[in-house]
């Protein structure tokens, strides 16, 4: 008898605890719900299935650390495209274009089919870029490491390089003009 009555009690508690829950759990300023999402961002990060920008890049950068850059790119290359209007999609670009080149110069045989992996997403970095001289540098160095690895494009390459070079020489002349006119 004892243990029937135990058991009537646990299962209106346990009737009671879930209708707590759902209740609860509609509303989304509830304890429950922002404990859930702050618990379910956490894992999401860990586990590396975030899809904010700065998650991927740091993932990118672990699996380069690691060698694995076709995962690395695989990555980056799915956050951009579900973010194409990010200002952080010109960064990712600009790692995948890095990455292409280190894979240029890790495997001589498909070297040129990388370089123009690279050139392809150094031109997006280069749409989504930012006016400022050390992105520009860094598309800079970018560009020429193309010209290094492909012997054929050298020219152009080169040719980009000091494009950019000029457009950060001329923002770095506006900038001392605006810093005379505040003085």
């Amino acid at each position: 008898m004892r243990t029937k009555r135990w058991i009537l009690l646990a299962a209106i508690a346990s009737i009671i605890t879930v209708i707590w829950v759902v209740v609860t759990w509609r509303n989304d300023d509830s304890t429950l719900r922002v404990v859930t999402r702050g618990v379910t961002s956490y894992v999401k990060r860990k586990m590396g299935w975030s899809d904010d920008p700065f998650a991927v890049l740091d993932r990118m950068a672990k699996y380069e650390k690691s060698g694995r850059y076709d995962d690395a790119i695989s990555t980056g290359v799915a956050c951009a495209e579900k973010y194409p209007d990010s200002f952080t999609s010109g960064w990712i670009y600009r790692d995948i274009s890095v990455l292409y080149l280190k894979k240029a110069k890790a495997d001589g045989t498909r070297a040129e089919e990388y370089v123009r992996q690279a050139v392809f997403y150094r031109d997006k970095a280069l749409r989504t870029a930012s006016d400022s001289p050390h992105a520009l540098a860094q598309l800079v160095a970018i560009s020429l490491s193309i010209g290094d690895l492909f012997p054929a494009q050298r020219c152009v390459k080169y040719r980009n390089s000091m494009k950019l070079l000029d457009r950060m020489k001329q923002l770095a002349n506006e900038d001392k003009d605006r810093v005379a006119r505040q003085f």
